[in-house]
């Protein structure tokens, strides 16, 4: 028996050796795969990356727009910003901005994709966040007498940090409220490079100083030879009208503050800029331009406040802003456009009997400061602001939206041919929202510009002191608007 139970232990000790040497050879079985887990400190939509304790949300937009006397973001051709659309491909195509005739589009289109990531990671001293949106369009008319084409979007890239914020996002003389679909013209809405903090003191107060570039404010500076005259040099050519601008390089940024409110029944916020303005000497001044220079610094101040409306119905709400510059012509709106100043406003009807052209209509410049006299002293220009804009909630998925807007911008009082002009603007917008996230939405447009004299031509001084023709003065309207399909995800 013992013989045989060590026959059998032996065989069996044989079999654990040689299945421990087979499983060696078996391959191991890999660890769990890590997968993405939702992040909710920040709200829905974020998740973690893997391998880090940063929490990522990615989002963006595919929209297609179709704009009917405007052009990008609905902005009516009233405004040199608007440019592209006075000037069509046709067999013409010299007659620019602000002349109007048979060889503009009625309309444009545009298609764009945008995607954004916002990742944010909490730390010792608070939360880091990096915001960035980006993206391509599709213009059915890209430029004065250019076909379509495509082209990359950029719209945010920022850092913030401790109260810190650095980057191109929303400058903070603004609150970036807008129910409509354009931009208005009266108030100030204005994407910029800054750098600034802003320090909470609960209770939703707060309070923010940014320096921001100053090149995204800056209009221009117009020059004259003679109080006598008209401080514009605006030459008439087959290309459009334009003054030739005597801004100096920037020395300083704008200097920017706010106090800001939020609480549950919306929210208020009070804005103060300084901007320098400098010019450089002309010509017949007897200097060479951008040898010497002059400068000084233009302001403004501003308000809006958000009413939440929901005893009306869920999501309703009001808001009004007010504003008021010297020097600093941005500030008050005026381009219709998130991303550019108007050196001009107004539009040029053109009709020819027999050989002669006749022109209807209206068409004034814009800067932030005038010349005064023959030596190159300059005046700053002054102007104000002030928008309401509704915005009702018929149904949860159909909401419309309702706009008035009025500005003044006037010259410096001791001009003698003072082009002043003030600018009014009504719409109204319906969007249906059938399914969340899908908007299918048309906006109605009217714009007018009032101005102080006559269309006509006036004696102005060129750059080299000149005695020129000046084609300026008037009053215009114009309807506009358009239809936007856009999904958001």
């Amino acid at each position: 028996m013992k013989m045989v139970k060590s026959l059998l232990l032996g065989s069996a000790a044989g079999l654990v050796a040689v299945a421990g040497a087979q499983a060696a050879d078996l391959p191991v079985k890999a660890k769990a795969v890590e997968y993405v887990k939702v992040c909710s400190a920040y709200g829905a939509g974020y998740f973690y990356i893997p391998g880090t304790d940063t929490c990522i949300k990615i989002g963006g937009y595919a929209r297609f727009d179709t704009y009917i006397n405007s052009v990008g973001t609905f902005n009516p051709a009233i405004a040199s910003p608007a440019g592209t659309i006075f000037n069509g491909a046709g067999a013409a195509g010299a007659l620019a901005y602000p002349f109007s005739d048979g060889d503009d589009n009625d309309y444009l289109t545009r298609v764009r994709g945008t995607i954004d990531f916002d990742a944010r990671t909490q730390t010792d001293y608070g939360t880091l966040r990096s915001y960035v949106r980006f993206g391509a369009e599709w213009n059915s008319q890209s430029g004065a007498g250019v076909g379509p084409n495509n082209g990359l979007y950029f719209e945010r890239a920022f850092i913030q940090f401790s109260g810190f914020t650095f980057g191109y996002t929303q400058s903070f003389f603004d609150t970036g409220l807008n129910y409509m679909l354009t931009t208005p013209y009266a108030g100030s809405n204005m994407w910029t490079t800054l750098a600034a903090y802003t320090a909470q003191f609960g209770n939703g107060f707060s309070a923010t100083l940014s320096l921001e570039d100053t090149a995204n404010r800056t209009t221009g500076v117009q020059m004259s030879g003679s109080t006598a005259q008209p401080v514009f040099g605006v030459s008439t050519v087959a290309t459009g009208l334009s003054y030739t601008n005597f801004q100096g390089g920037q020395q300083a940024p704008d200097i920017v503050a706010n106090l800001r409110l939020d609480q549950a029944w919306g929210s208020a916020q009070l804005s103060g800029a300084l901007h320098q303005v400098v010019a450089t000497l002309p010509w017949y001044a007897g200097f060479v331009p951008g040898i010497e220079t002059s400068s000084q610094w233009g302001w403004a101040i501003g308000g809006t406040v958000e009413f939440k409306l929901p005893f009306l119905a869920a999501g309703d709400s009001l808001f009004i802003q007010a504003g008021y510059e010297q020097g600093a012509a941005s500030y008050i709106g005026l381009s219709g456009t998130a991303q550019g100043r108007s050196v001009g406003v107004g539009s040029i009807d053109l009709t020819q009997v027999g050989g002669s052209l006749i022109a209807n209509g209206a068409f004034y410049t814009v800067a932030d400061a005038v010349a005064t006299n023959v030596f190159g002293d300059t005046s700053l220009t002054k102007g104000w602001s002030l928008q309401g804009q509704f915005r009702h909630y018929w149904t949860p998925g159909l909401r419309s939206a309702l706009y008035a807007g009025y500005l003044s911008y006037e010259v410096p009082d001791n001009i003698v041919a003072a082009f002043d002009f003030n600018m009014w603007q009504v719409g109204v917008n319906t969007i249906w929202s059938p399914v969340k996230n899908l908007d299918i939405g048309a906006e109605v447009l009217y714009s007018k510009v009032d101005g102080s004299v006559p269309l006509g031509q006036y004696t102005a001084i060129s750059n080299t002191g000149t005695a020129i023709g000046s084609l300026m003065g008037g009053s215009t309207d114009i309807w506009s608007g358009g239809v936007r399909v856009q999904r958001n995800f």
